[in-house]
């Protein structure tokens, strides 16, 4: 999975199709990543309104892991967008249901204190300038972007 920050939406009917405006590489071995298909994602904006993204399915030249090029208008493995995310953790919304506060809330207080660890990695390692007081939205991007994101399913690839 790799975060992008740089593209634009082109409406297709019900479709939004994601087009990228940046060169994505590999976050496991660096290597530029190719386009081999496309899947579609819902991403609820708020309590009545759905949009359906059409992102790009890519595979690494080098390690042939397969990745989905996701917009940084969608938190991973999450319904809301990751605009609902933010608002929802910074305590600035009440246009969701309680229950989907609740949620959120109690996901981001249980992964806390795995993102900090790897921000003050990132900063280590490459001068990142990122810390718990930024956007939840430039957490989520750099955590995905360095191939730390907690996956919701374990595969093994068979020998």
């Amino acid at each position: 999975m790799v975060i992008i920050n740089r593209y634009w939406k082109k409406r297709a009917g019900q479709k939004t199709y994601i087009v990228s405006l940046e060169v994505s590489v590999c976050p496991i071995c660096g290597e530029v990543l190719i386009v081999i298909g496309s899947r579609t994602r819902k991403v609820v904006e708020n309590e009545t309104d759905t949009v359906i993204l059409v992102i790009r399915r890519l595979r690494c030249k080098e390690c042939l892991v397969i990745h989905h090029e996701l917009p940084d208008m969608v938190a991973p493995y999450k319904r809301h967008s990751a605009d609902t995310v933010e608002r929802v953790v910074s305590g600035e919304t009440d246009d969701c249901g309680k229950r989907t506060i609740q949620r959120i809330k109690s996901w981001w207080a249980a992964c806390c204190l795995y993102f900090e660890s790897i921000l003050a990695s990132l900063r280590e390692k490459y001068g990142a300038a990122l810390s718990m007081k930024s956007a939840p939205k430039k957490i989520i991007r750099a955590v995905v972007n360095s191939h730390l994101w907690p996956q919701t399913r374990s595969v093994t690839t068979p020998a």
